[in-house]
């Protein structure tokens, strides 16, 4: 029977392209899996997150996705307005996907996804950018989430990087 994990790898997931900051594409990046919760990042090359979603075959708990954000990224960063839900049938998505969700879910049931894309509006807020810490060839990231200055391109976060001390 296949798991969330593998409906989400085969039929839940895409190459979109960068919002907000470049014609990039993007790529998806798992940042939690457990308890029938996985959270997933869409970001470019560069590590900037155009959207994060988070995926449930059962009731989304909307609280818990909210302050998963916000322990990342402060709640400032985390507006009610930017959260939507969608339900994805396995009809909608044809062939392989409907027989996949059945089988594991059960005829007509569906999957969650809770979609977080931030949409600045104040001139405050579209100073800063999200990215995750993917780090590179000499330093692997820790893969969370962090704020910065939208004129920087950091690959690691504060946590990651290292100390420039003398």
């Amino acid at each position: 029977m296949p798991t969330l994990r593998t409906l989400i790898d085969n039929q839940l997931t895409y190459t979109g392209k960068c919002f907000h900051h470049c014609e990039n594409p993007t790529t998806m990046r798992i940042l939690h899996e457990a308890d029938g919760k996985i959270v997933a990042a869409y970001s470019c090359p560069d590590g900037l997150v155009s959207q994060v979603v988070y995926f449930t075959d059962s009731k989304p708990e909307l609280e818990w996705f909210r302050e998963f954000l916000s322990q990342q990224v402060g709640k400032r960063q985390v507006s009610r307005r930017d959260i939507r839900l969608a339900s994805r049938y396995g009809w909608e998505l044809g062939g392989k996907a409907r027989q996949m969700i059945a089988s594991q879910l059960g005829p007509e049931r569906k999957l969650t996804e809770v979609y977080w894309t931030r949409y600045p509006k104040t001139t405050e807020q579209k100073k800063i950018a999200i990215s995750l810490c993917i780090g590179d060839s000499s330093k692997p990231g820790c893969l969370k989430l962090f704020i910065h200055d939208r004129k920087s391109n950091p690959i690691l976060c504060p946590k990651c990087k290292p100390n420039n001390k003398r």
